[in-house]
């Protein structure tokens, strides 16, 4: 085995590329741990790597280490690339947050720190990281990877795993999301708030990969002839957002879709997308009905959901999949009990609870979110992803715009508004919130796992646990109903809270030239009582 080099009082780990890699190594950049602590090492012919001390038994053991991980980097380089599955993806990025809520446990940092991680983080998954710069869909990737990349590296080192240039975007954004989630933990801790350990079951543990023979015929060949699954679902995703205008899947719907596709796949043993048979996915649904933890209205969904990613693989194969048709179209669906629009409604008494319960509260999510809710009849996702930029004033009135640019996501392109702020908002202070964060901010307003956040609130801490109410979509149903009863257009309902009527008005119009007749009409939707006065 090698030795450390002595090189100017320091140590080094210098090591040879083996020459079965030479083609291959140079220039790629290598993750190594020196004394625990992984480093970035890019290979040339040789890598070369400060083992950070000028002490001789000290460099040997920091070597044996580094050169261990050294040996474990060539045979990754060997072997095929590991097609990580959904689930395998999803464990090391619960890895890494992990990693980041133990690392702070003890000394969590400041408020203001984890919120600058946030904004970083948010800004680094719609590629505006440099402020100097447009962002656009050619500086997502780049921004994820700066932002996030290292991270993922050194989790597939000490994984001994390589994966392919096309799941390495997959992984990045998972990753993205699990330290968001390890941020908003840690953030809590250093506001004082331990009631969330940062355990949680919601991401799987790591099944290891089983070891990949060396590379010895052309991988891409390979990679071709399997239709899996996820392969599928990630073709959709690349063929949505392609082009310069194209129309990118929202990440929730994306993974609504690899959800019931796993599901699947665990169920029958295989991700092969190519063999499914009708009577495989009714044993599936029969299996879901007698284990009885989702509802009859949920498998049905997931049904759905499954059918769908196969009718994608007989689009992306010209009909050669499944030409006499897709094998779901023959499995029914299991009957169910709908949920009646009043019972999933709040009361008017459990409105206003909320909204009293809420102008108590000092986070942002719970304090304004009920109220914007309440008064636009908005998906609570769409708000949630609120900036100042988004706001304005015409004339008198206020309004703020939901839109998909900077990286938010709606439902549908009927989604896409302009929303009158209501007199409520403003008289509660709305305006005087917008007016602590600098003019034309790119910052959030609340942070990303907002929408989950208001849901636990009102069930834990506001204590409203009649079972059909939807707590965050039960506002939607209320202001519409309020809107009629003040007397509001269909037309300004329906554009206000963004239904989609299948008229072809939908696609017309929206100009500013419609806002000051929009205002008239929010003023029109009456004031929900409340029981006490206003703060002064």
């Amino acid at each position: 085995m090698p030795s450390p080099a002595l090189i100017s009082r320091r140590f080094y780990l210098r090591v040879r590329v083996p020459k079965d890699l030479l083609k291959i190594a140079p220039g790629r950049t290598i993750h190594l741990p020196v004394d625990g602590v992984w480093r970035a090492v890019k290979a040339g012919s040789a890598v070369k790597l400060s083992l950070e001390t000028s002490d001789a038994t000290e460099a040997k053991r920091r070597f044996s280490e580094a050169y261990a991980a050294l040996g474990q980097a060539w045979e990754a380089m060997r072997s095929i690339p590991a097609a990580l599955s959904h689930k395998q993806m999803l464990a090391l990025a619960g890895e890494i947050r992990d990693a980041f809520v133990s690392a702070f446990d003890d000394e969590p940092g400041t408020v203001r720190m984890w919120t600058r991680v946030l904004v970083e983080n948010q800004r680094a998954t719609v590629g505006g990281s440099n402020p100097l710069k447009i962002p656009t869909p050619e500086t997502i990737p780049l921004d994820m990877e700066r932002r996030f990349g290292s991270f993922v590296d050194i989790k597939l080192a000490q994984k001994v795993l390589s994966i392919s240039p096309e799941q390495r975007p997959v992984l990045l954004q998972y990753v993205a999301q699990a330290l968001d989630d390890a941020a908003v933990v840690n953030l809590a801790k250093a506001d004082g708030d331990y009631s969330n350990s940062g355990a949680t079951a919601k991401y799987p543990d790591f099944v290891p990969v089983p070891s990949r023979s060396p590379i010895t015929s052309d991988p891409k060949q390979e990679a071709a002839t399997a239709v899996t699954f996820t392969s599928v679902i990630d073709e959709q995703v690349r063929r949505r957002s392609a082009g310069k205008d194209g129309l990118p899947m929202r990440d929730a719907t994306v993974n609504k879709f690899r959800g019931a596709a796993e599901g699947f796949r665990i169920f029958r043993g295989s991700d092969d997308a190519t063999l499914v048979t009708a009577r495989e996915a009714d044993d599936w649904k029969q299996a879901m009905l007698r284990e009885g933890r989702l509802s009859n209205n949920s498998i049905k969904q997931r049904l759905q959901n499954l059918r769908t990613v196969l009718e994608w693989a007989r689009q992306h194969s010209f009909g050669e999949l499944y030409s006499t048709g897709n094998p779901l179209d023959v499995v029914k669906p299991p009957a169910f009990q709908t949920v009646a629009s009043d019972a999933r409604t709040y009361t008017m008494d459990e409105a206003k609870t909320v909204l009293l319960a809420a102008r108590a509260q000092t986070k942002p999510e719970t304090r304004w979110l009920p109220w914007l809710c309440a008064y636009s009849g908005a998906r609570i996702n769409e708000v949630a992803q609120l900036r100042p930029e988004n706001f304005f004033q015409l004339n008198d009135d206020w309004f703020y715009r939901l839109t998909t640019t900077g990286g938010k996501t709606l439902k549908n392109r009927t989604s896409e508004r302009v929303v009158p702020v209501h007199p409520e908002l403003i008289q509660e202070g709305l305006l005087d919130f917008l007016g602590a964060y600098p003019p034309h901010s790119e910052a959030r307003l609340f942070i990303p796992t907002s929408t989950q956040a208001v849901q636990r609130w009102v069930r834990e801490k506001v204590g409203l646990t009649r079972k059909d109410l939807a707590p965050s979509h039960g506002w939607r149903h209320l202001f519409e109903d309020i809107c009629m009863i003040g007397g509001v257009s269909d037309a300004a309902r329906s554009y206000i809270t963004g239904r989609a009527t299948g008229k072809s008005s939908e696609g017309y119009g929206k100009s500013q030239a419609m806002l000051p007749g929009l205002a008239d009409q929010m003023r029109k939707v009456p004031a929900i009582p409340l029981k006490s006065k206003r703060d002064a």
